[in-house]
């Protein structure tokens, strides 16, 4: 997996690089000249760029032929769509410079109007565009409705051998919401031909999602446009596709017993910290976290004691937290046997903490733990076990704890803790569109399901629940089987299913 699978695209109207809002015309976010945007795209030469000609696919006829012929001359392989509805329409796009052609509405509306345009230009020379809205396919610049279904088009292209599908939920269109995975599943039981995903990208855990779908490629403009990642970035994250996402129960510990509550309320007793370790091991976990909830209001370190205890009977990594506040609080974690160490309000309280911590045992040792609440446009971040809420928002307060070298963040959002009604993916979509460590999502998991979306689309690298294993709800081999069956690697253990 390369930059190749990202394609950048640019949509023209008069002249100039612009973004619509789900296809609407009056909704235009102007970027500037063509030339200067791609250029700061900085796209690998010879790569594929998409290009659309939104007039042109109003009106039905080439517009933008001028533009399109000035991008030709950059060295790069153009795939453009937009007005053709005839082979004239087509050879106009192909004498400008485009290599590949994108046939939208003449593909929805007439399979012989499709097969003219293939043997005119060669079907290897062509892509179908299948742009949906609520299921339905629209054509003419998306003002239209096609009479045809998704599934003849898609076979009928599959018949004549065109060289892709191009697939584009409208209603994610410029919405950055996230690409529509189960769509594309869909139509991949459908077709052998290559298919190419546009719509909602955002993040790069986006690009990862798509990936591991099986698309071809991912056509991405206003993420890009916007600075949200670069290309180069988006290969960089590629290279890691394959990596296994990690399941991980959490150890709530006071007075040396697990406990639950709900939103960090209401505790209750859930055994014994070292049977629970034995168990979850054995049940094919990936990692164990362990935090002493009342270190902190008790102004001491975790239990040295327990943690010797489960680290001594565990061969996964533990990562313990509580009460941390110094260089000499981690040092004595780690040799209590713990091999990584959350830190939340000490970090609050002196950021520096964070870079003296990672300077000393290096960024993969040092977790920071994220404890957030919801306010009504933004979230802010809780300290000392959920008990003082600080006035610092949480997507910034993630990105300054990466800067300040910490290896990955736990973010637990305190209104979904115990409840058991999905994660809270806004939350972790924002964190993860806003750093490039990983995010490990905490709160709220109930259903295999909410495990999947906090990776698909969340852009989660791990994920962690306590009430849900402690009370045998969920099993990790469940967890883990449905994760496999979304295409999400999973590291597999005699514990986990095959």
């Amino acid at each position: 997996m390369n930059s190749s699978f990202v394609v950048p695209s640019l949509d023209l109207l008069a002249g100039r690089a612009v973004r619509l809002l789900r296809g609407n015309f009056d909704a235009v976010t102007d970027y500037g000249d063509p030339l200067e945007v791609l250029a700061s795209l900085q796209p690998a030469p010879g790569s594929l760029l998409h290009v659309v000609d939104l007039e042109g696919s109003r009106r039905g006829e080439p517009v933008e032929v001028a533009t399109v012929a000035a991008l030709a001359q950059r060295g790069l392989v153009l795939q453009v769509g937009g007005g053709i509805r005839t082979v004239s329409d087509a050879r106009r796009w192909i004498d400008a410079g485009a290599q590949r052609i994108v046939v939208g509405t003449a593909a929805a509306s007439d399979r012989d109007r499709l097969e003219a345009i293939c043997a005119a230009v060669g079907a290897d020379r062509v892509v179908v565009a299948v742009d949906l809205r609520e299921g339905k396919v629209r054509i003419d610049g998306w003002e239209g409705e096609a009479q045809r279904t998704a599934s003849t088009i898609v076979q009928d292209a599959g018949e004549i051998g065109v060289a892709g599908l191009l697939v584009t939920d409208i209603g994610r269109d410029g919405t950055l919401s996230g690409p529509s995975l189960d769509l594309y599943r869909e139509l991949l039981g459908s077709t052998t031909l290559p298919l190419f995903a546009s719509g909602g990208v955002a993040t790069l855990g986006d690009i990862v999602a798509a990936a591991r779908v099986g698309v071809s490629g991912a056509i991405v403009g206003r993420a890009l446009l916007d600075g949200r990642f670069t290309i180069r970035e988006a290969a960089a994250r590629l290279a890691d596709v394959s990596r296994p996402v990690r399941v991980i129960p959490c150890l709530d510990v006071r007075g040396g017993r697990v406990v639950k509550g709900v939103a960090f309320r209401d505790l209750r007793d859930a055994g014994d910290p070292v049977e629970c370790a034995r168990r979850y091991e054995a049940e094919g976990a990936d990692e164990l976290v362990l935090l002493d909830v009342s270190a902190t209001l008790e102004e001491r370190i975790a239990s040295r004691e327990t943690v010797s205890a489960i680290a001594r009977s565990l061969f996964i990594p533990l990562t313990v937290g509580g009460g941390v506040r110094s260089l000499d609080d981690f040092r004595a974690l780690l040799r209590a046997g713990a091999d990584r160490v959350a830190i939340n309000s000490a970090a609050l309280d002196e950021p520096s903490l964070i870079r003296r911590a990672a300077a000393e045992f290096g960024a993969q040792a040092v977790v920071v733990a994220c404890d957030v609440q919801r306010e009504t446009n933004r979230w802010t971040v809780v300290g000392r076990s959920g008990t003082a809420p600080r006035a610092i928002d949480a997507i910034e307060w993630c990105r300054e704890a990466e800067r300040l070298g910490a290896g990955e963040i736990l973010l637990t959002a305190i209104d979904r803790d115990g409840r058991q009604d999905g994660f809270d993916l806004e939350l972790l979509r924002a964190a993860t569109a806003a750093v490039r460590i990983g995010v490990i999502a905490s709160g709220g998991a109930g259903a295999p399901d909410h495990f999947v979306a906090a990776v698909e689309q969340g852009g989660a690298a791990a994920v962690l629940a306590a009430s849900t294993f402690h009370d045998r709800i969920l099993g990790i081999d469940q967890v883990k089987t449905a994760m496999a069956a979304a295409a999400i690697p999973m590291r597999r253990t005699e514990g986990a299913a095959a």
